[in-house]
């Protein structure tokens, strides 16, 4: 099953940190890494008083079941600092399943797709680098569509990552 992954982070070196975590991913077992989108520099959602976000996304091919790939997932967040002190807090890492193959999912552990991915620059911009016609099997659609949909003002805080910066 293909699967997307988004990873974000605004603690530390988090361009390294997103590399590093994307070679984790890679190396689990039943997973095999097929894309990955560039870095983006982002403004803080939700919480705005902390650093700018360094934010990605990767598509891999897996056979694992999502809660368990969820849960390792969740490992490797704690493996590089992850602490959850607030909701929309800085973090170290940050790593969602944003979007299943044909799968719609909603328990108590896991909301797939993402119950926010559309709504929000810093996914749907590395996304559409991945692939712009991936559609969203709850609300039927693309990622260029959705994008579309975003005010000029969100689309504004999501500007490619350099090293520079």
């Amino acid at each position: 099953m293909q699967v997307v992954i988004a990873l974000g982070s605004n603690l530390g070196e988090s361009s390294n940190t997103l590399a590093q975590a994307t070679k984790t991913i890679e190396q689990l077992e039943q997973v095999r890494l097929l894309k990955q989108a560039p870095l983006y520099r982002t403004k803080p959602w939700g919480y705005a008083d902390q650093p700018d976000f360094v934010n990605s996304a990767i598509l891999v091919d897996t056979s694992l079941e999502l809660h368990e790939l969820y849960r390792k997932l969740a490992q490797i967040e704690l493996d590089f600092g992850r602490k959850r002190l607030f909701k929309n807090g800085p973090r170290t890492l940050d790593l969602d399943i944003i979007w299943a193959q044909d799968t719609k999912l909603n328990d108590d552990q896991l909301t797939i797709p993402h119950p926010r991915a559309q709504e929000r620059a810093f996914v749907l911009v590395p996304l559409s680098d991945l692939d712009p016609e991936l559609k969203f099997p709850d609300t039927g659609l693309t990622v260029a569509q959705a994008l579309s949909q975003l005010p000029p003002s969100e689309l504004a805080g999501v500007t490619p990552f350099t090293n520079q910066q």
